[in-house]
């Protein structure tokens, strides 16, 4: 976590807590303690307000993220190509580094001309920053960072859960504990709903990302191109298999029809792990089998065969890929339309006190 995410998150509970104080001792000089009508309870409540619509920034950052970099098309040469260059610019630096810890005393003003160089030269200034964090009492030292757009994306989403659970307790404070009609009620349900589905999000976010970066390096393919060749493998199956004897169809049939992972979304996807039944009798078996193929298919069978398991193998492969993104997908679902309702709620419990 970073200093800056650290500092937000002391300085929210702290908010909270004095909040709560607050709260206690003006409900003990005044029997009831406060509404959503008393000086106080109106602070409460533009603070809750301001706070979730300072939440809704990150939704927004999100987007003019994804919108920023949707032309950007990536292959995989491309990518292997930027993955090598900031491996290269990372070593250069730790060089540098190591030579600072050595020489606290070297001139810092050249030591950033050559930080400088090494990122140009490797051509990934886009992609890391590299800083000298020094101070009084302090020997400097090398901070290497990825660089992301306007801060870093995990104080931004930390900003938007504290700010939406405080959020959620200063509402609470502001109508006293009492809802005195339906549509103040429900967008106080949904309030709670954005909160609940975004600590869930909170630990999707925790444990999806590192997960799918082992399994796509795992792979060394993307998504997208792991489809790609799916999609071949399958053409090329059904081009091998066409027009061929009674015996070649009927032994394909056989081995096709094994149980395997289904790339169609299911309820069966939240819970059911990505495996494949292994038979290791299988490669024997098919050996055998190969004999009452007719000669002159025989080949082409074999060829038929080692595509399955090379289909089987691009299955296993993407299923966990597609199947952390469908978890995405389902809690986003949940989570987007509470948001939507907590607001048409807000705006219109806000119109009606005003107007009444």
């Amino acid at each position: 976590m970073s200093p800056t995410a650290k500092r937000f998150l002391v300085a929210s509970l702290l908010l909270a807590a004095l909040s709560v104080v607050a709260y206690a001792e003006l409900g003990r000089a005044a029997p009831g303690g406060p509404s959503g009508r008393t000086p106080f309870g109106l602070a409460l409540g533009l603070l809750g307000t301001v706070a979730m619509l300072v939440a809704a920034a990150y939704s927004w950052r999100r987007r003019m993220i994804a919108r920023a970099t949707r032309r950007i098309a990536v292959t995989r040469d491309q990518r292997k190509d930027l993955i090598a260059r900031e491996k290269k610019a990372l070593e250069a630096l730790q060089s540098l580094q190591r030579a600072l810890m050595r020489s606290p005393q070297t001139d810092l003003g050249k030591l950033r001309a050559e930080i400088k160089q090494i990122l140009k030269s490797n051509n990934v200034g886009r992609t890391i920053r590299a800083t000298i964090v020094s101070g009084k009492g302090i020997a400097p030292r090398l901070l290497v960072t990825r660089r992301e757009w306007a801060g870093r994306l995990q104080t931004w989403y930390l900003a938007h859960l504290s700010l939406g659970s405080l959020a959620g307790l200063w509402i609470l404070l502001h109508a006293g504990f009492r809802f005195g009609n339906v549509v103040a009620t429900l967008a106080f349900v949904c309030l709670l709903g954005v909160i609940v589905t975004g600590y869930l999000g909170l630990y999707l976010y925790w444990t999806v990302p590192p997960r799918l970066t082992i399994i796509e390096e795992r792979a060394e393919q993307t998504p997208e191109e792991l489809r790609d060749e799916l999609t071949q493998v399958l053409e090329e199956i059904a081009g091998l298999v066409t027009n061929k004897s009674e015996a070649f169809r009927r032994v394909y049939q056989q081995e096709a029809s094994i149980p395997g992972i289904s790339m169609k979304p299911t309820l069966g996807w939240l819970y059911a792990p990505a495996t494949i039944e292994r038979d290791t009798a299988r490669p024997d078996r098919l050996r055998l089998i190969v004999k009452e193929i007719p000669p002159g298919e025989q080949e082409e069978f074999r060829k038929v065969i080692r595509l399955i398991f090379r289909k089987e193998k691009l299955e296993v492969s993407l299923y966990p890929q597609l199947r952390y993104d469908y978890l995405l997908k389902i809690w986003l679902s949940a989570h987007i339309p509470l948001s939507a309702g907590m607001w048409a709620f807000s705006i219109v419990h806000v119109l009606s006190v005003l107007y009444f």
